[in-house]
C-alpha cells in the first residue's frame, strides 16, 4: 500500500533537519523543505478544503491577510486568486519554501500576493486583519507564537486549523506531537489570545482566536 501524503510527511520530519524551535513547540522536528512537494498533493485538500477554510476566515473587503507558515503557498495562492481585493502575505521562515512559491505560474500572475520571510515580519506589527495558520500551531515555539499575536490588529483574529490530537487519524503526525482543541485553547490563552472552537474538519480542530481584550 502506498503511504498517504501526511504519513510520508511525518516520516520525513523524523528523518529531517533538527528543529529550530525554541521552548514550547510540540512537534520535535521542523518540516524539511526538501519534502515540500507533498504539501501540494491533491489528497491533502480532501480533508483541508480551501473554500471552507476561506469562508471561516471571513476576511473583510480590502483587508490584509497573513498566511503564517505558508510553505509552498498551497493556501495563500488560492486565497489571493479568489479574493483579488485582499493583500495576502505569504509568510515563511524558509527561503527555499518561498522560492518554490514564487516559481509557481499562478503566484507569478498575482499582484496581491506578497511572499515574505518571518525575519521581515516586524514591518507587519499590528497590521493584520486576519491570520491563517494551517498545520502550524504544533510547530510554533513561544517566541513565534508571541510574534504571530503581535501581527494582529485589535479587532483581527487568527484562524487556526491544526491536527487534532483527540482524533484517531490515518494521516498526520502522532497524537503526542499535536494538541487537542482544549489544549490549544489553553495554550493560546497564555499568550493573551481568546480562542473559540468552530466546526471541526475530519482530522483537524478549527479555532478562531483574537486578543483577549478585543472584539472578534
Amino acid at each position: 500500500m502506498n503511504a498517504k501524503p501526511e504519513d510520508r510527511e511525518e516520516r520525513h520530519r523524523d528523518r529531517g533537519v533538527d528543529a529550530h524551535h525554541g521552548h514550547g513547540a510540540k512537534q520535535p522536528r521542523a518540516f524539511d523543505p526538501e519534502r515540500a512537494a507533498i504539501l501540494d498533493e491533491p489528497e491533502r485538500f480532501d480533508y483541508l478544503p480551501p473554500a471552507r477554510i476561506f469562508a471561516l476566515l471571513e476576511a473583510p473587503a480590502a483587508s490584509l491577510v497573513v498566511d503564517f507558515g505558508t510553505g509552498t503557498g498551497a493556501f495563500a495562492i488560492p486565497l489571493a486568486e479568489s479574493r483579488p481585493d485582499l493583500t495576502v502575505i505569504a509568510l515563511d521562515r524558509e527561503e527555499r519554501m518561498l522560492a518554490l512559491l514564487r516559481g509557481k505560474p499562478a503566484a507569478q500572475r498575482l499582484d496581491n500576493l506578497r511572499p515574505m520571510l518571518t525575519g521581515e515580519m516586524a514591518a507587519l506589527a499590528a497590521s493584520a486583519d486576519r491570520i491563517l495558520a494551517v498545520n502550524v500551531l504544533h510547530e510554533l515555539d513561544e517566541e513565534a507564537l508571541r510574534q504571530m499575536a503581535g501581527l494582529l490588529k485589535p479587532q483581527g483574529f487568527i484562524l487556526f486549523v491544526d491536527w487534532d490530537g483527540a482524533v484517531e487519524r490515518p494521516v498526520g503526525p502522532p497524537g503526542a506531537h499535536v494538541y487537542t482543541a482544549a489544549e490549544a485553547v489553553l495554550r493560546l490563552a497564555s499568550f493573551g489570545l481568546r480562542a473559540e472552537p468552530l466546526a471541526a474538519l475530519s482530522y483537524h480542530f478549527v479555532l478562531r482566536a483574537g486578543r483577549a481584550e478585543g472584539p472578534f
